[in-house]
């Protein structure tokens, strides 16, 4: 009569939904649950006893994956690793997707057996697969927009740029021929300022469609924003503001085409600048490894964003500004996304900031060393 534990144990292992298989050191099966014969499309009664190898190799190709994973553990003692094979079964259209996990039976440090853990993953490995799928579709999407975008930003700076200057370059002419005090001059003047910043809109666009390519190399991380922070602000000393910046960095390098993507951590801190109110602007940015990815946080404490203009911001053209062209977050996107990463901003509302997030792809899985920080 078979013990309290043994029955226990017995109950347990039938419960669980993955599929436990021992094959004796000689290569019989000694032991099947029911999930092993449900995975692995085997009767229990009749196949208990049977060499492995009996079973599953049939042919060089049916199943082989899956047969060399049992060959490398019997010949080769790879125990402990896990593996995900296809799994084929018959009369079943498309094969299944296994984890496939070993390890040793021991009696008095001797091995008696190899134990297999058996685990149906065909719908988390489908779903994963879609994913993927649907990922790449969007990310080509984002391609074919971007592409089209400059497509239409060449063809507008080149259809635009010549009327525009002839406008301008007219009222110009017809103002200076007008004595300075007739009424038309301020019609003028209004006209040629119009043609002013459709040149702005015209330059900004070239600028937009012009971006190139990036050729990414390791870049000490710290060194990159400091030289950002140190341009943002001679830009800015013209109007007799300026940036302080808290950095905390975990990351040492990133691989980022420098000057490009310099370019863009400029726009951003001269975003935060522009939409704060006070004369010194301070921004805090957060630089550490997230699940694969190298993540670039940078946090303003200005105006922030109205809710209703949150899915706009990226926008080409999109200003909230009287005098905006509203193309520098879209040269950011564009440029981050040169460099395969993804762009996100966010912000409670007026008066509580905004958080502009980068991702970027991390080359290695050890990318993100010790933390190093300045003020």
């Amino acid at each position: 009569m078979p013990s309290f534990n043994s029955i226990i144990i017995e109950n347990i292992i039938e419960s669980i939904d993955v599929g436990l298989m021992v094959i004796s050191r000689e290569g019989r099966i000694e032991f099947l649950n029911s999930a092993a014969c449900n995975i692995l499309n085997l009767d229990r009664k009749k196949h208990l006893g049977f060499g492995w190898g009996e079973l599953f190799i049939t042919d060089a190709v049916f199943n082989a994956e899956f047969n060399q994973v049992i060959l490398d553990v019997i010949s080769e003692q790879k125990a402990g690793l896990k593996h995900v094979v296809p799994y084929a079964v018959k009369d079943m259209e498309c094969p299944k997707k296994l984890s496939i996990t070993s390890s040793y039976l021991t009696e008095n440090n001797e091995i008696i057996g190899l134990v297999f853990l058996f685990d149906d993953i065909t719908e988390i490995y489908n779903a994963e697969e879609r994913e993927k799928k649907a990922l790449s579709r969007n990310a080509e999407l984002q391609k074919e927009r971007i592409e089209g975008l400059d497509s239409l930003s060449q063809a507008v700076a080149h259809q635009v740029l010549n009327p525009t200057t002839v406008i301008g370059g007219m009222a110009n002419l017809l103002s200076r021929k007008l004595p300075e005090e007739d009424p038309l001059q301020k019609e003028l003047e209004i006209i040629s300022e119009e043609a002013m910043k459709l040149e702005g809109l015209v330059a900004a666009v070239k600028t937009y469609s012009n971006i190139p390519k990036p050729y990414p190399s390791e870049i000490n991380t710290v060194q990159l924003f400091k030289e950002a922070l140190h341009n943002a602000n001679l830009i800015l000393e013209r109007i007799g503001e300026r940036i302080e910046m808290k950095l905390d960095c975990e990351v040492e390098t990133i691989i980022v085409g420098k000057k490009l993507f310099e370019a863009a951590i400029v726009e951003l801190l001269l975003n935060a600048s522009n939409f704060t109110p006070e004369k010194i602007t301070d921004v805090g940015i957060e630089i550490k490894k997230v699940e694969q990815t190298i993540q670039i946080r940078i946090m303003d404490h200005g105006m922030g964003i109205e809710p209703q203009i949150m899915n706009h911001v990226l926008d080409p053209f999109f200003s909230t500004k009287a005098k905006g062209v509203g193309m520098g977050l879209s040269r950011v996107k564009k440029i981050v996304f040169e460099h395969q990463g993804k762009l996100e901003i966010e912000s409670p509302g007026n008066g509580l900031g905004t958080t502009v997030t980068i991702d970027l792809p991390c080359p290695d899985a050890d990318c993100c060393p010790k933390g190093n920080s300045f003020n």
